[in-house]
């Protein structure tokens, strides 16, 4: 156990991190079948560029990884799960990398036909940051394993906004209209659902959340509601023109 007292282990947890694990494969599917179908059709608007493809595998990779790791940590083979992990590192380095080049590439090929998509690149930056900073702090932290383990599902759900944007954001659309709270509540709604549903799992299984997911959760939400405000500020999409080498239309 922890100084605080936050037991190290419960007999729930393989399951309970098993199932986010799956939750994110099922996401994955019914938010990216459509794209994966509509380019492998070629129906999608553009030719993806090495960057994609390369982000595409990081990507996927990571979800594989991080379902390697659940499920040695459920065998108990921490030894394994520290080899892997050297690798997971790596990995971690190359999402931000070809994230960041495949959405720079995405924004400069939109911009032709909608100068106003800009205004988009806020979102995926976020995601960037917020997943960077939680898997440094994962890594930093992996003799800790109850702060590792809750630092690398927070990077994780990170970046599973996409799938679920494109899963759920229609029929939230439907219930939540236009406007500000729309569009937090459009891109980040899964992602403080399953934010949530960690802090309640560590009330039921330990009696109190853990200080990583106390602190880290209103980091995050704070971080969901500056990309939203500089989504509808007027100096965004001037500088990100600028910052990308995008022509002012």
């Amino acid at each position: 156990m922890e100084a605080t007292g936050f037991a190290s282990r419960h007999r729930w947890d393989s399951a309970f991190w098993l199932l986010f694990a799956a939750t994110s494969w099922l996401a994955v599917a019914m938010g990216f079948s459509e794209p994966v179908r509509q380019r492998f059709a070629g129906e999608a608007p553009y030719v993806a560029p090495p960057i994609l493809v390369a982000h595409v595998f990081v990507y996927f990779g990571w979800l594989v990884l991080l379902s390697l790791q659940v499920s040695l940590i459920a065998r108990r083979r921490p030894d394994l799960h520290g080899i892997v992990g050297v690798a997971g590192a790596m990995l971690a380095v190359l999402v931000v990398i070809t994230g960041f080049g495949a959405e720079v590439y995405s924004q400069r090929f939109w911009a032709q036909t909608d100068p106003e998509n800009v205004r988009f690149f806020t979102f995926p930056l976020y995601v960037l940051i917020a997943f960077a900073i939680c898997a440094a702090l994962a890594i930093r932290a992996r003799a800790d394993s109850p702060s590792h383990k809750r630092l690398m599902f927070m990077a994780t759900t990170a970046i599973m906004g996409g799938p679920y944007q494109r899963w759920w954001g229609g029929g939230l659309d439907a219930v939540t209209g236009t406007g500000p709270f729309n569009t937090w509540v459009h891109y980040y709604f899964a992602v403080n659902l399953l934010l949530a549903i960690a802090a309640l799992y560590d009330r039921v299984t330990r009696g109190a959340v853990h200080r990583v997911l106390r602190i880290g959760i209103p980091l995050l939400v704070a971080g969901q509601v500056v990309a939203v405000a500089v989504w509808y500020s007027d100096w965004w999409p001037p500088f990100t023109r600028a910052a990308l080498g995008i022509a002012t239309p």
